[in-house]
């Protein structure tokens, strides 16, 4: 649990710094795995294995331990409005609202810079919010 009475939320490049992190911290291991399955298997379709694994990974640590590396490293949290973390469902339905806010532009993400309580699409669809943790 993580207190709530006087948030600092976490604004877009506070945000897109700790995705740039989980790009490099999930995102080329699973590269490399990905290109190293397909060249010993010529099977190409174990690609999406990893996806899987890697997005399997990003749920699991969202809804449970608070957020991804990134956002751990950075000291942010993924809590809900009473300051526990999300846990696994909305945290599927977080994942799900990022593929949205991707969809439309980016559109979804770009909301973070103007809301008040700096939350994308996929934060208000699962009802989170991105704060700093002392």
């Amino acid at each position: 649990m993580v207190d709530v009475k006087n948030p600092h939320y976490g604004g877009f490049w506070i945000r897109f710094l700790a995705a740039i992190l989980d790009v490099i911290i999930i995102g080329v291991p699973a590269f490399i795995l990905q290109v190293g399955l397909v060249f010993a298997t010529g099977v190409s379709s174990l690609v999406y294995v990893i996806e899987l694994g890697a997005i399997v990974l990003t749920v699991y640590l969202d809804g449970i331990k608070g957020g991804t590396p990134g956002k751990l490293i950075l000291g942010l949290r993924i809590v809900n409005d009473k300051g526990n973390y999300i846990g696994i469902p909305m945290a599927i339905l977080r994942y799900i609202g990022k593929i949205l806010s991707a969809v439309i532009l980016g559109i979804g993400y770009i909301m973070i810079a103007f809301t008040e309580k700096k939350q994308g699409l996929h934060d208000k669809i699962a009802k989170t919010y991105v704060i700093y943790v002392r």
